[in-house]
């Protein structure tokens, strides 16, 4: 799937979801989404990326202008992950649906 995705620029929606990608494959995933400039779309519940593969799509996430939605949805985050993201989201007008529910984010991730 990494190859794939490397030569893929003009992907608009990226659905994984229950794949059992973990952080691992969460961090490939976005040290290829670096090139993709059309990306609206993310969907990868229920993977177990935790805390690290939430923290290396929010990095990659920050020069991404196009993302509309964004499904993170039973990942084991925590507030320290949640944070992350927020940070990233922070700025991103664009982005109209963001889901992490059943996540570990607590009152500290909010």
């Amino acid at each position: 799937m990494a190859q794939q995705l490397r030569t893929n620029y003009g992907l608009s929606k990226l659905y994984c979801d229950s794949n059992k990608i973990g952080e691992e494959g969460a961090i490939i995933i976005a040290d290829c989404m670096q090139m993709m400039d059309s990306l609206k779309k993310i969907c990868m519940e229920n993977n177990q990326i935790k805390d690290r593969g939430v923290k290396a799509l929010s990095k990659v996430l920050e020069e991404n202008d196009t993302l509309l939605s964004l499904y993170l949805e039973n990942n084991s985050i925590t507030a320290e992950g949640a944070k992350a993201i927020a940070r990233t989201l922070k700025n991103k007008v664009k982005l109209s649906k963001l889901n992490l529910n059943n996540n570990m984010i607590g009152d500290a991730g909010l």
